[in-house]
Order: C-alpha cells, then sequence, then structure tokens
C-alpha cells in the first residue's frame, strides 16, 4: 500500500464501522495525517486491515486511534490468552440496555502463585468501538482451583443501547495475593517520644493530604530516618522514628518497594478511651527515597505532650506477596 493512500484505504472501510464525526477531523488534523503517513510507510506490502486481522499490535493500535469502530470490526475473536504459566480466560460476556458485563477468570495452572486478591494494578485496558465507560474490579479468588475472578462493567455514556460489538480487553501487570494487615502498633513507647529532635527540611515532598487548610511544607521541619526502624508492623512497613515537634506528634514510616506492592496503610493516635486523636487536623506528607523505590510518609497530628503517655497507635496497612508483569489479551463479541 502506497503512503499517499493510505487515508483513501481508511476511507474504503464499510461505513457501518466508521464513526462518522470523527471523518471531518482526520482529513483537519496534521497529527493524525502524521500518524497515518508513518504507518503507511509501515504498510506498504501488506494492507492494514490484513496485519490488524493476522494480530499486528502497531497496525490495530494505529487503525483503533482513526476509528475504533473499525478496529475492533477488525480485531479477531480470541477468548483465552497465556503468560507465565497464567491463563486469562473470557468466562461470559452480557448486554443488556445500556450496560455490560464481562466475567473474566486469571488461572494459575501450576498453582505456584500467593492466593488471595489479585490485583491488575490499573494497567487493564478495555478497548471498544465507541466512548463508553469502564471499569474492572477483583470478585473473588477460588483456591481450589487457583483462579482469580474480575467483573468488567461497561455502559455507554448517552444511556444508549450497548452496541452488538468487540471489546478487547489486555493486561500487563499483576498483584498477586494482596491482604490487609490492621492492629496495634507496637514498640514505641508514646511517655518517651523525643521532645525536639534532630529536624530536617524537606524540598521533595510528593504528595500530602490535609483536612482543613493546604499545607506548605516549608512550614513544617521534618524528622530524620533512624538506622534502624522502631517498629515494622506489618509485611514491608517500617515505623523508622517518632519526635514531638511544634506541638504535634510526628510519625516517620517506610513503605517498601511500592511499585512492585502497592503499599500503603495509615496510623492512628487513640486516647485512653480508644478514640482518634486529631482525625480532622492531622496532616501526612509523602516523599520518596534517592532510589525512588521506597516511600516515606510523616504523619503529623496536633496534641499536648503531656496526652501522650496515655495513648497507643493502631494502624492499617494493605501490601501484595508478589508482582508480575506480562501480556493478555482477549477479544470477545458481546451478546
Amino acid at each position: 500500500m502506497k503512503a499517499d493512500t493510505f487515508l483513501d484505504a481508511v476511507g474504503m472501510i464499510d461505513e457501518r464501522y466508521l464513526d462518522i464525526s470523527r471523518r471531518s477531523e482526520i482529513k483537519r488534523s496534521p497529527g493524525r495525517r502524521l500518524i497515518a503517513a508513518a504507518a503507511a510507510a509501515a504498510l506498504i506490502l501488506c494492507p492494514l486491515p490484513a496485519l490488524t486481522a493476522f494480530g499486528s499490535d502497531t497496525a490495530y493500535d494505529i487503525l483503533y486511534h482513526i476509528t475504533p469502530a473499525a478496529a475492533q470490526a477488525f480485531k479477531p475473536v480470541q477468548k483465552s490468552c497465556t503468560d507465565k504459566g497464567i491463563v486469562m480466560t473470557v468466562i461470559s460476556a452480557e448486554r443488556k440496555g445500556s450496560e455490560a458485563s464481562i466475567c473474566l477468570s486469571m488461572h494459575d495452572t501450576a498453582g505456584t502463585f500467593p492466593e488471595g486478591e489479585w490485583d491488575l494494578y490499573d494497567s487493564y485496558r478495555i478497548n471498544v468501538p465507541r466512548d463508553m465507560n469502564g471499569h474492572c474490579s477483583f470478585s473473588e479468588y477460588d483456591s481450589g482451583t487457583h483462579t482469580a475472578y474480575f467483573i468488567v462493567h461497561l455502559e455507554t455514556m448517552d444511556g444508549s443501547p450497548m452496541p452488538d460489538s468487540k471489546v478487547t480487553f489486555s493486561v500487563h501487570e499483576m498483584l498477586l495475593g494482596k491482604f490487609t494487615t490492621s492492629g496495634a502498633v507496637t514498640d514505641i513507647d508514646l511517655s518517651a517520644v523525643p521532645f525536639s529532635p534532630e529536624t530536617v527540611q524537606r524540598t521533595d515532598i510528593s504528595g500530602s493530604s490535609y483536612y482543613i487548610n493546604t499545607p506548605d511544607p516549608k512550614d513544617y521541619r521534618f524528622l530524620t530516618a533512624a538506622e534502624k526502624p522502631l517498629s515494622t508492623p506489618a509485611p514491608g512497613v517500617s515505623v523508622m522514628n517518632t519526635g514531638y515537634i511544634d506541638g504535634a506528634l510526628h510519625i516517620l514510616t517506610r513503605y517498601d518497594d511500592v511499585s512492585h506492592t502497592d503499599n500503603h496503610g495509615f496510623i492512628s493516635l487513640l486516647d485512653k478511651n480508644g478514640a482518634v486523636v486529631g482525625d480532622t487536623e492531622g496532616i501526612t506528607f509523602d516523599y520518596w527515597d534517592a532510589s525512588h523505590i521506597n516511600r516515606y510518609q510523616e504523619m503529623i497530628i496536633p496534641v499536648s505532650y503531656e496526652m501522650l503517655k496515655d495513648c497507643s497507635l493502631e494502624g492499617e496497612f494493605t501490601t501484595a506477596q508478589d508482582y508480575i508483569s506480562g501480556d493478555w489479551e482477549v477479544t470477545f463479541p458481546l451478546k
């Protein structure tokens, strides 16, 4: 196919596959013409629809960028795929009114991966013939068959009937065996929290949370991390220091290897009656270590120093036992 005839070839695709409202954009947009020209150069020996039907990812992505309806029409049906010993299969795909529900399974063929909740880690992609709202969520894990189940929900944006067409679902990363640990944070004596400990200024804050006013990191002093953790309340979670600074308790926590574990959580300060202290006034600041692997979180809780001896710490943390990357993709019709 010659480069200067690529757009004409796209124009020859059956009208029922094209979003007519987009065709004028294709003619006007220099960016789309550049993409088309580059694609044509790579497709001289074979028509685009043929490459798409035979599974050329580049051709499919180009066509999907121009006209999703045509890309999905040419995409071959493949209801199951395997990578890294995990088989992804479409169990069911039904549409009703403006919505569609799809059940997917991820089967661990060797039974070697952690059981429990599996998380697709926001790495999934849903390709549909036109703009829709969609999301995927974990449903359950069957330990007897080593299979995790997920539900994909689709809904047309304008409330119109869900089209009888094909959907492509792909995944590239997963967190396996996610679990939550909650309970008392031990090994920390709140009656001996250092008063006015060694502090530093930080200019590398990556995020913060607050309840009243937007905090400015320049207005705060931050703890330095101790050489050894004061407490390890959950796998991959360590309390690295505590201190009393400017009328508030500071708690510095490290979450290890966040990109491969999604380690996250929080620590609450409880008074002698079990009520949370500083729930609406507390602030947290986040920053990364030099390798950008481990994340630090410093909690700042307003409280009188005298009150600390009667308080306790309680935490809730979520982590994953394993991480895996791969290429899983299925294409299926909605019935």
